[in-house]
């Protein structure tokens, strides 16, 4: 039979923060308040409310199993292996109070245990196992749920499945609380960070086109040895406004060296037949003439003083020179 309930209870509107709580924790703090309310008692070896009432780790072990977790230790000293293998077991061997750093990781479904709080030959002295609900709203006190003969809640001795003060055993006793650590499979757990590795295959950058201008090559220029040819004949009266020499050239640049030189030799020929009665007339003329009185040489001294006396002609032009040039290099090319 268990022993006769004198329990507390609250709602979740008296715990500090709990709207902020995670929500798989704010069902555990739920459901272990629902219990509160049944007035079970303290009885050693049950995990069942229908039995009337639990002991400590019996109703710790029952509200995990109703939250779903697989696995889960039925004593005390087991589930602290159990935090301790799975999730992480903080341990607090040297605090005194709760402003200590051992107590920094604390937070609200933390599993608490204690050790020599009964007579055990266990390997590890955990003898009690409750759970940490957080802090009370009107007064700041830290509370706890668990099954109890003995503890209190606000000054009163409670017994049963109910809520006490969270407080710490004195230093010189020997109940010593031993440390606190989260459920495993109380929280899920927090996804790996995916890492995209990159590729090692280059980015193969678009091919660009440049398109450039087509470039003119420049045609040979005619070589040296092809020679100009000069022919020298009568042009219309356009070509005399345009060179100002008497004599009317006109520049014919051949196809080829030898079309050039057949061309110079005709015209060569011809120049040879025309020239010679010409030349005969003249010489015959010369023969026969008379020496001119000195009159005559008088004047033509004079007129040659005249000649010296006047102005230089003015300079040609680039055209003039380059008919002149024309002209005296077919010169050379017939002499040669």
């Amino acid at each position: 039979m268990p022993r006769p309930a004198a329990v507390s209870t609250m709602s979740i509107e008296d715990i500090s923060g709990f709207e902020d709580y995670p929500r798989q924790v704010q069902s555990l703090v739920q459901s272990a308040l629902a219990l509160t309310h049944l007035e079970l008692g303290y009885l050693y070896g049950s995990h069942e409310p229908a039995k009337g009432g639990m002991d400590c780790s019996g109703t710790v072990y029952h509200v995990l199993k109703f939250q779903g977790l697989k696995d889960v230790p039925r004593q005390s000293d087991e589930m602290c292996q159990w935090v301790e293998k799975k999730t992480q077991l903080h341990l607090t061997p040297t605090a005194t109070s709760f402003d200590s750093a051992e107590f920094a990781a604390l937070k609200p479904g933390d599993l608490l245990f204690w050790t020599n709080t009964t007579e055990t030959k266990r390997k590890l002295p955990v003898t009690h196992v409750m759970i940490y609900l957080g802090k009370q709203k009107k007064t700041g006190k830290r509370i706890v749920f668990g099954a109890s003969d003995g503890r209190s809640f606000e000054g009163q001795r409670r017994s049963g499945v109910s809520v006490f003060d969270f407080h710490l055993p004195k230093p010189e006793g020997t109940t010593h609380f031993h440390g606190y650590g989260a459920a495993p499979g109380l929280l899920p757990a927090q996804p790996e960070p995916v890492i995209i590795a990159a590729s090692s295959k280059p980015v193969e950058k678009p091919v660009t086109i440049e398109k450039t201008a087509p470039q003119t090559v420049a045609k040979p220029e005619a070589k040296e040895e092809v020679r100009k040819a000069v022919a020298i004949a009568n042009e219309p009266a356009a070509a005399s406004e345009r060179m100002p020499d008497p004599k009317k050239v006109i520049v014919v640049v051949p196809a080829s060296k030898s079309e050039a030189a057949t061309k110079t030799e005709d015209s060569l020929k011809s120049s040879k037949t025309e020239t010679k009665p010409e030349l005969k007339k003249t010489v015959a003329a010369s023969t026969t003439a008379k020496p001119k009185s000195t009159s005559t040489s008088k004047s033509s001294s004079a007129s040659s003083a005249t000649r010296r006396k006047t102005p230089p002609a003015p300079p040609k032009s680039q055209l003039e020179r380059s008919v002149d040039n024309a002209v005296n290099s077919v010169r050379r090319f017939f002499r040669q």
